[in-house]
């Protein structure tokens, strides 16, 4: 009897969170929807005749209400990429044009007749990929018609600006966005515990493919960008590790978490167990995946973020997103502080 009513009562709290994450499914598709008509409603930045290699200055110039003909960024990792490739044609990544393949830049430059080039110069361009530079452009198109510009991110971000400013003939508007940053951080910085708060967390980041329904789920290893822009400063722990494979294989930070007959198997999720569990990449992914898990396994349920609904969906961020920091720093101070 004991047991059975031990089970009853462990499927109770399974169902109750299962219908918790449905409906953190159904607010995060509806906060989805309200981002794009902001985005649809904001006036669009003029159109300026040159190529921007590097995501951060392509961030501050779309601040500065200016887009390039065309850009090379990293696509596949910078969240607002899907947003500004509406307004200007991705190249493909620093990477890819500098070391993959070489002939894209000379290739825009004829197509669009483009006489200028602006680079990104930062002392640390990728964690993923620490050897590319965007400044590697200079030898691919030397004995081209054409002016580089660079835009030294080693002095600080608000010299970064103010290079771009100039360069785009915005140095007002650089000022006045520079005094915005200054007080959105400054809000935020107050909103910080004066103390290390010592929490674990663990970062899923989920995938979902449109065109079949399929989705994929993977974790954040220790050591990355989230560590360095928001765990390590509040002293949260990242339990990411729990989930390393025997060969330690990564892609872009990542782990891949193993699949079962349905879903993914999120045994190492409960042997953690976080107290605090943040989504980025497509949140309904990770949010699918935790529910599938959590009829198989109601355990699942007694995971101190899941059991205290401390599960948070994040934007992942790079540090491309220079100009929108403030922002995304709030978020992931007000969820790891809670």
């Amino acid at each position: 009897m004991k047991k059975e009513n031990l089970f009853k009562r462990s499927t109770g709290r399974g169902i109750m969170v299962l219908l918790v994450i449905m409906i953190m499914i159904s607010l995060t598709l509806s906060a989805m929807a309200s981002d794009r008509q902001r985005i649809m409603q904001a006036p669009p930045p003029d159109q300026i005749q040159v190529i921007i290699i590097g995501d951060r200055v392509v961030d501050i110039a779309y601040n500065l209400k200016a887009m390039p003909v065309a850009m090379s960024v990293r696509g596949s990792l910078w969240e607002m990429a899907d947003t500004l490739k509406t307004m200007s044609q991705i190249l493909g990544c620093p990477n890819f044009v500098t070391v993959k393949k070489k002939n894209t830049i000379p290739g825009a430059l004829k197509k669009f007749n483009i006489k200028s080039i602006i680079v990104e110069k930062s002392p640390r361009f990728c964690l993923y990929k620490p050897k590319v530079r965007p400044d590697n452009i200079a030898p691919i198109v030397k004995g081209w018609d054409v002016k580089i510009d660079y835009v030294d991110f080693s002095k600080g971000l608000e010299s970064a600006v103010r290079q771009t400013g100039k360069l785009l003939n915005r140095e007002i508007e650089a000022d006045l966005l520079i005094k915005e940053y200054k007080t959105k951080l400054s809000k935020v910085k107050a909103k910080q515990p004066g103390k290390k708060i010592n929490k674990k967390v663990l970062i899923l980041s989920g995938a979902y493919q449109q065109s079949t329904g399929k989705s994929m789920l993977r974790v954040e290893a220790p050591g990355g960008y989230s560590d360095y822009f928001f765990l390590e400063p509040m002293g949260c722990i990242n339990v990411g590790g729990i989930f390393k494979s025997s060969d330690g294989k990564l892609t872009k930070g990542h782990y891949a978490v193993k699949r079962q007959k349905r879903g993914s198997n999120l045994k190492q999720l409960i042997q953690a167990d976080p107290d605090i569990i943040v989504l980025t990449g497509n949140a309904y992914a990770a949010q699918k995946h935790l529910a599938i898990y959590l009829k198989s396994n109601p355990a699942l349920a007694d995971v101190t973020a899941i059991k205290h609904m401390a599960v948070y969906s994040l934007p992942f961020y790079i540090g491309s997103s220079v100009m929108e920091f403030p922002d995304i720093l709030l978020q992931w101070t007000m969820a790891l502080s809670r």
